[in-house]
């Protein structure tokens, strides 16, 4: 590409850069613009018009050297439009100039013309910029020679448009040729297998996993069916052999409440169409959630609890009636220090605050100087008393036998020293919970002092350590052990298996909950030959125990006449014949049992629960293979059942079967609205 001088109108200067794209890469390269160019496509050769001829037989013969310089420019790189009839563009554009020798032009050639080399090339050409353009010789350019550039530079993009235009037309033309051979293709027929995938898609009875979770399968393949009823879009089962029946309007299945029968029936037959059921569904489920109407009694209090800001005086009221009101303000927050005016009485020996909050320390006081008998107090949310408070509760409180701290987390170590000395004998009850300064000198302090503890309560205390342990082994008269979420790693599995060891004869109520360090020798070394009297065990929390474990702490455990409350939440290594053992032992005096997050159980499991026929809570919780079976067997075997919380047991329905006076909690029915679905 020639640059003009606009000084001087028919001189311009030409270097050796040949092809269109010279000149725009010539601008990369002095701007310092690199990139790597794709590999050339092919050109045709454009057909010669006879105006290009009648240009070149006007123009002057070029030199022998200029036609050596252009074979061997031609030779080393091919120029995009050639033709063997005419001289090439790089010998016209060169007549009348001196070239270098031809070893130097073709490598220049080479360099120059890279337009579609790799990125060296590129390099080279920065180093060659300055050389080429001190060469530049001025030569005479006439208009013949200027319509020849013109004519040459438009054939190469026409031929370059007329190229892609090309290539394009041909993909579009092989992928309508592909659309129109596919079309015409013979439609597959529907076979078998794709009814039966249809019918897998939308049965959701198969065999259910929590992301590979359990590794034994919770629930027969095809055992029942969950499906939605037509009409009150509620969910019902089928059970496996029953067909439920047909509603004749849609076509769609009834669950047995808009059926008009009790449960599925055998007939495949239509049954008479029944009346629409618009509202007694969720009446029945509102009635089982507030389990029962309220009295008059219960209606006075609530009035009396909302209103306590204008109550002057309670009067003659008796202590279950005042505790339900200390309750329902409590849970208002509004119980304050004017307010707790109200519950003080001389004549009371038992005091329980709910929630201490809003109370100063000067409220906390007057417990103590307006209720000077009492024998056992309980405060909870207590983080406003004082060392000051306690000191005066030490003084006054001289009957004190009972004393309950929930979060007192400003009182000191000598403080509690203090009170066991002052205490003595006395002291029956301590239970003590969200305190970081209850250290290992006051736990001695009260084992020194006060032998006669029963009931001992320690929970979320940091410092506790095994060094705790030793003392508490000298009470020899606890009945009551209760140890909570120690930190990690604090007790070890020894220290508890000696501690059991030494007070297990006397215990009735052992709980070890938050201690995830214990291993199954707890179980087998201390519980099983030391807690004979032991009715109430919780392990919650305990995730190092085994089915294996708990197998053998209850099986032939013929010294312990049966447990009334067991507590294994969150125990997730334990399996079907842990469950098995536990309602093998004690399935005739379990009241209470808590199985949350036991994700191993099956349904072979859940059936022994009709072994607990005194059974009045459960908690399943996260036992996916619950369902309404399950519940059905549990209600006819279990009468004195009053609650069963089910939260995020997915099979059990909202027609599971139920009875006055029986609570269910977490039922996924009762709180969310299936017309909606």
């Amino acid at each position: 590409m020639s640059r003009r001088n606009r000084g001087n109108a028919g001189t311009t200067y030409v270097n050796n850069v040949r092809g269109p794209t010279s000149a725009l890469t010539s601008f990369l390269n002095e701007r310092g613009i690199r990139r790597a160019n794709p590999a050339p496509a092919p050109v045709a050769t454009p057909p010669e018009n006879e105006d290009d001829s009648d240009d070149d037989d006007d123009e002057e013969p070029a030199s022998p050297q200029n036609q050596a310089a252009s074979s061997s420019s031609s030779s080393s790189t091919p120029a995009p439009v050639t033709s063997s009839s005419r001289p090439t563009r790089t010998a016209r554009l060169t007549r009348g100039r001196t070239l270098p020798s031809p070893s130097t032009s073709a490598s220049r050639s080479n360099e120059l013309d890279g337009v579609n080399d790799d990125s060296d090339s590129d390099d080279s050409d920065d180093d060659e910029s300055d050389s080429d353009n001190k060469n530049l010789v001025p030569i005479a350019v006439s208009a013949s020679m200027a319509r020849a550039v013109r004519a040459t530079r438009s054939r190469a993009v026409a031929v370059a448009s007329s190229s892609s235009s090309s290539n394009a037309s041909a993909s579009t033309a092989r992928a309508k040729a592909a659309t129109a051979a596919a079309s015409k293709k013979r439609p597959r027929k529907k076979d078998a297998s794709d009814d039966s995938d249809d019918e897998d898609f939308h049965d959701i009875t198969g065999h259910i996993t929590r992301s590979n979770f359990s590794h034994k399968g919770r629930m027969p393949q095809g055992s029942n069916k969950i499906v939605f009823c037509s009409r009150c879009r509620a969910r019902f089962t089928i059970k496996a052999g029953t067909t439920p029946a047909v509603d004749e309007d849609d076509g769609g299945l009834l669950c047995p409440t808009c059926a008009g029968t009790g449960s599925p029936g055998p007939s495949k037959s239509a049954l008479p169409k029944a009346k629409p059921v618009k509202r007694a569904r969720r009446k029945a489920q509102k009635a089982e959630i507030e389990c029962h109407i309220p009295t008059l009694q219960d209606l006075c209090i609530q009035k009396i609890a909302n209103s306590i800001e204008d109550v002057e005086a309670f009067g003659d009221i008796s202590d279950i009636s005042l505790d339900k009101i200390c309750k329902i303000i409590c849970r208002n927050r509004s119980l304050n220090a004017e307010t707790l005016q109200l519950f003080l009485d001389a004549r009371h020996s038992e005091l329980i605050l709910y929630d201490c909050t809003d109370i100063t320390a000067i409220g906390l006081q007057n417990i103590a100087q307006f209720c000077p008998n009492l024998r056992s107090l309980k405060l909870k949310l207590c983080g406003r008393i004082t060392n000051e408070v306690m000191d005066y509760y030490t003084e006054h409180l001289t009957k004190l036998a009972s004393l309950t701290l929930i979060g007192p987390i400003l009182i000191l170590e000598q403080t509690y020293i203090k009170l066991f000395e002052t205490v003595g004998e006395r002291f029956e009850k301590f239970e003590l919970k969200g305190s970081s300064r209850f250290s290992l000198k006051a736990i001695k302090a009260l084992c020194d002092n006060c032998p006669n503890i029963t009931h001992l309560r320690l929970g979320d205390c940091n410092l506790m350590d095994d060094e705790w342990l030793e003392p508490i082994a000298g009470l020899t008269k606890l009945k009551s052990l209760r140890i909570r979420n120690p930190e990690p790693d604090k007790l070890t599995t020894s220290a508890v298996v000696k501690l059991v060891q030494a007070v297990g004869s006397g215990l009735e109520e052992l709980e070890l909950k938050g201690c995830t360090g214990l291993t199954d020798e707890v179980l087998v070394d201390a519980i099983r030959p030391s807690c004979v009297r032991v009715e109430r065990l919780n392990l919650s929390g305990c995730e190092e125990l085994t089915t294996e474990g708990v197998e053998t702490l209850f099986k032939d455990w013929s010294i312990n006449s049966g447990l009334t409350y067991v507590n294994l939440e969150n125990c997730v290594m334990l399996k079907d014949e842990a469950l098995m053992a536990v309602t093998e032992h004690s399935g005739a005096t379990l009241e209470g049992l808590n199985m949350s997050g036991m994700d191993e159980i099956t349904k072979d499991a859940l059936q022994t629960l009709t072994r607990c026929i005194n059974l009045a809570e459960l908690d399943a919780s996260w036992c996916r293979a619950m369902d309404d079976d399950i519940m059905e067997q549990l209600v006819e075997a279990a009468p004195r059942l009053t609650k069963v919380t089910v939260w995020g047991d997915h099979r059990l329905t909202e027609c599971c079967s139920s009875r006055k006076g029986l609570r269910i909690v977490g039922r996924e029915g009762d709180y969310v609205d299936l017309r909606f679905l």
